[in-house]
């Protein structure tokens, strides 16, 4: 008996002790990035899209192990928009701000705040194709560098269906009928992540810009009082044929969360995904293997659909950055060839940079597309609380849409645009 409880003592002890030890080497390890922050010019960057934190990451961590003078802090927040609020309230704007898509009223507030510099004479700026840029100006100034486009369509699991005799939908009747085949067997054609508000409305945009090419015009017209969105035509199709799919997805859509639909369909358990381009990295990073085709929503006519791409990921920097040089480095170095090419091929985007030409096999459709200029470039933007305002709209309508019809929803939205409009 005594033996034993000196063993068990013993076992004990040694437990505490490698406690003690990994804290101790916890500890070291903190106080060696602190005393290299010390050294250093420190740089806070936040970032803003979850999908591609890990890449920026590891950017960072290259970076920094590069040079001896600069390090870079990453920031990461749960809910970007609000901390980038609070902080310039409180005088801590980060020197480096991710901003996620062509915001242009958040973006102007900053500006016109004395939040954000002009990056005219930083030479990141004259890395960037300068259609891009033009979009992006305010006062007739470059304040954001944007590293990316994104493009909402349909992924769909390509090794899935061609070993299971499925067809590749080429038109809207054909994605039908491969759906209305997958239900029969028993399996799940699509899945649907409305518990997250924000993928709602995401699903709508791919299916109607595929018809109409881009919402620009439409939008401004309803906003001027030249048009209503319940009287379109194509709205109308759009709302109707978004119902029409959504009776081959899982049941309770309401219930699934964009993480566990991104899960569902990287493993397998679904066989398309209507969504942006950006969840490429998360379904990749789940499931590496898998085979991946990634499309503009199909057309009544095959070839007759139009791609329309949104300005994704920007950087913008603090007007009140003490570093500016340092800053300078650092986005040179984000926007060289490799760290480009680097980002463009993890986050499966297109490149907004002049040196970089990622040929994405998963969505050759939409590359071919920006590549020969053949494409529309949404300005269009809500700024963030109005766009929570329509995202809940949204996942109302069609988490129960026996309560309305197309005309109706649209009519709410409609009516919604009106009363945001007077903000």
């Amino acid at each position: 008996m005594k033996k034993n409880l000196k063993i068990l003592l013993f076992i004990a002890v040694c437990a505490i002790a490698g406690s003690g030890l990994l804290y101790v080497k916890e500890y070291s390890q903190k106080q060696q990035i602190n005393s290299e922050k010390d050294e250093k010019e420190t740089l806070v960057f936040l970032t803003s899209k979850r999908e591609t934190r890990h890449i920026f990451e590891t950017i960072i961590e290259d970076f920094n192990e590069s040079q001896d003078e600069i390090y870079v802090e990453h920031l990461e927040v749960p809910n970007p928009d609000q901390e980038l609020q609070i902080r310039a309230v409180q005088g801590e704007f980060p020197d480096i701000v991710e901003f996620i898509g062509a915001k242009k009223d958040d973006l102007k507030k900053y500006v016109t705040g004395g939040y954000l510099q002009a990056l005219d004479n930083f030479s990141a700026t004259r890395c960037v194709n300068e259609h891009f840029l033009e979009k992006l100006e305010i006062h007739n100034g470059t304040y954001v560098l944007p590293l990316s486009v994104n493009y909402r369509g349909i992924f769909y699991n390509k090794k899935m269906l061609e070993e299971e005799g499925y067809q590749i939908p080429s038109t809207y009747s054909e994605l039908i009928d491969t759906m209305q085949q997958i239900k029969k067997a028993g399996k799940l054609p699509i899945v649907f992540a409305d518990k997250d508000s924000w993928t709602v409305h995401q699903g709508w945009d791919a299916i109607d810009m595929s018809s109409r090419g881009s919402q620009d015009d439409l939008f401004q017209k309803v906003l001027d009082g030249d048009a209503l969105l319940y009287e379109d035509s194509i709205a109308l199709d759009s709302t109707r044929r978004y119902l029409e799919i959504r009776k081959y997805s899982q049941k309770q859509t309401i219930n699934t969360g964009y993480d566990e639909a991104v899960k569902t369909f990287a493993n397998g358990e679904a066989y398309m995904f209507l969504q942006g381009n950006w969840a490429y990295p998360l379904i990749k990073k789940i499931n590496p293997d898998i085979d991946l085709l990634f499309m503009p929503f199909p057309a009544y006519h095959e070839g007759d659909e139009k791609v329309v791409v949104k300005i994704d990921a920007s950087l913008g920097v603090s007007a009140s950055c003490t570093h500016t040089e340092a800053v300078g480095k650092f986005l040179d170095y984000v926007f060289s060839k490799k760290m480009s090419e680097y980002y463009a091929e993890e986050a499966g985007a297109y490149s907004c940079i002049k040196s970089v030409d990622v040929a994405d096999k998963y969505a050759k459709a939409f590359t071919d597309s920006i590549r020969n200029g053949d494409f529309d470039l949404e300005e269009f933007a809500y700024e963030s609380d109005k766009s929570d305002a329509r995202d809940a709209l949204f996942q109302n309508f069609f988490s129960s849409p026996q309560r309305n019809t197309e005309k109706s929803f649209l009519k709410e939205w409609n009516d919604l645009f009106i009363l945001l409009k007077g903000d």
